[in-house]
């Protein structure tokens, strides 16, 4: 049940009308039944359960199990502190600590186990040398990182364990989130998500406008853009091809961000705020500023419970403590790191050499640039003058460019192919072929989307300050000119697939 469906609109609104009537200790009950329908009414139905299953309980056991020993280590030390010693105390605790990283790490290898296994035999041939149907819950990627955070956080004492299964289950598998994230922290959502909600008018239209948002980015633009970026537009080389890695960006960007815009939405009019997925990603002027813009809650995942344990971890500290430069033992554990960390990331997005190649190109870009920084900080103080406007919308576009040249191993699946199309931009421009190129669309599609374009760089912010009278426009806007018809369903969102 795709979430622009019209099956799961009509469900929607039942939800909506059922949550607002039946009493309030009953709409967390009824947010998981919801969401474990919605579930079961997807591509792979009511058998992609038992995975879910599986993770919450085993996730939930392990958790009541660290929360506990952490209880009872408090209890103990503060029984003793007066007969124990500060060392005992210390070792006391260290035993402890290492007690409770194994039920961690069991934890973690179970959601990790399950989780790769799947997208392993989903994204490789191994599923045909085995001869066996691989079954690919939905959102397994999101659910297993939602999770999976909220079990480290217990580990770290940043959050206390959930005793109620069925609330950890909904926080798992809440319906808006589960096709794409955005990938809540347990503390974060977890009081609005469990609480009670009086109906709020003024979040409710401010929810329904960011839904109508997210089905006109869907629907009207990327669904119109995506076919042919896909299709059509890789089979052009030169200038061609930089032209299907623009489309292929703003495609992209409509699509994740008008999935993300429908989760908040609906978040909204339940009275259950969820983190911004998006900050204007191609206004950033780096490529540090694009990762802190674009898929943000993936993107803080990845730091926190990634980046930072490997750059400190004691393994790593020891490998460097050699080292007589202080620059190098700084920067290693940081470039290892951030190498590991964008493979993990490419091979979250699947297991395929052009999604490895594509976390690995961020990753190096990234190192690149942060070397590169004390020549940045030297040229600025040499010539200041060059820090105006213009300069800031070249870094803007430069940056647009280059995270569309790393996108493209994602358009064209081949990481020869793609090195191939990037390189015939500059060696064989074939300017000829863009003619071909533009007419892989109607121009009236064309003017569609540009127009749909034109109008979401008001900004949301703008756009939601709009009066009654627009938003029904936009409404009629996607009765009209949405790409869909009699018995169809608006396509996939390309990170459902993640």
């Amino acid at each position: 049940m795709p979430l622009t469906s019209l099956a799961f609109i009509g469900a929607l609104v039942l939800v909506f009308a059922l949550y607002y009537i039946l009493p309030k200790k009953a709409q967390w009950p009824l947010l998981l039944l919801a969401s474990l329908g919605f579930y079961a009414c997807s591509d792979e139905g009511w058998r992609a359960l038992c995975y879910v299953v599986f993770t919450v309980l085993s996730t939930w056991l392990i958790a009541w199990r660290i929360d506990a020993m952490q209880v009872k280590q408090k209890a103990y030390v503060a029984e003793h502190r007066a007969a124990l010693s500060r060392e005992e105390r210390k070792a006391y605790n260290a035993k402890q600590k290492r007690a409770q990283r194994r039920w961690l790490i069991l934890g973690l290898a179970l959601n990790i186990g399950v989780m790769g296994i799947t997208i392993i035999l989903k994204s490789t041939a191994l599923k045909d040398i085995l001869h066996i149907n691989v079954l690919v819950p939905l959102g397994i990627s999101y659910y297993t990182f939602r999770i999976m955070g909220y079990l480290i956080d217990v580990f770290w004492g940043k959050a206390q364990a959930q005793k109620n299964p069925a609330k950890l289950a909904l926080f798992t598998i809440f319906f808006p989130q589960v096709w794409m994230g955005p990938i809540s922290r347990y503390d974060y959502i977890s009081e609005s998500l469990f609480g009670p909600h009086k109906f709020d008018w003024e979040a409710f239209q401010a929810g329904a406008q960011r839904i109508i948002l997210g089905f006109f980015k869907k629907l009207v633009i990327a669904d119109r853009l995506l076919g042919i970026s896909f299709h059509e537009l890789t089979q052009f080389g030169g200038v061609a091809a930089l032209f299907n890695m623009i489309v292929y960006a703003a495609a992209l960007y409509c699509d994740f961000t008008g999935g993300i815009d429908i989760a908040i939405g609906i978040g909204e009019c339940f009275g259950i705020p969820m983190e911004e997925n998006f900050l204007s990603p191609f206004r950033s002027k780096n490529i540090f500023e694009y990762w802190r813009r674009w898929h943000i809650t993936m993107g803080t995942w990845f730091r926190d419970y990634v980046f930072y344990p490997i750059s400190v971890a004691k393994p790593l500290q020891k490998l460097t403590s050699h080292l007589k430069s202080r620059g190098a033992k700084r920067r290693i554990p940081v470039y290892i790191a951030t190498i590991v960390t964008w493979f993990v990331t490419g091979i979250w997005h699947g297991a395929a050499w052009n999604f490895i190649a594509w976390g690995l190109a961020n990753g190096i870009v990234i190192l690149i640039s942060q070397e590169l920084q004390p020549l940045y900080e030297k040229f600025h103080k040499r010539w200041p003058k060059m820090q105006g406007k213009a300069y800031a919308a070249f870094q803007v576009a430069r940056t647009f460019l280059l995270m569309a040249f790393i996108r493209a191993f994602d358009i064209y699946r081949d990481v020869p192919l793609t090195f191939s199309r990037f390189a015939s931009i500059f060696v064989h421009p074939q300017f000829g072929a863009m003619a071909q190129a533009v007419q892989a669309l109607p121009w009236l599609d064309w003017l569609i989307a540009g127009l749909g374009i034109c109008l979401l760089l008001i900004g949301t912010k703008r756009l939601r300050k709009l009066p009654a009278p627009v938003w029904l426009l936009l409404i009629l806007a996607i009765l009209v000119f949405g790409v869909y018809g009699l018995g169809y369903d608006a396509s996939a969102f390309i990170y459902t697939r993640f």
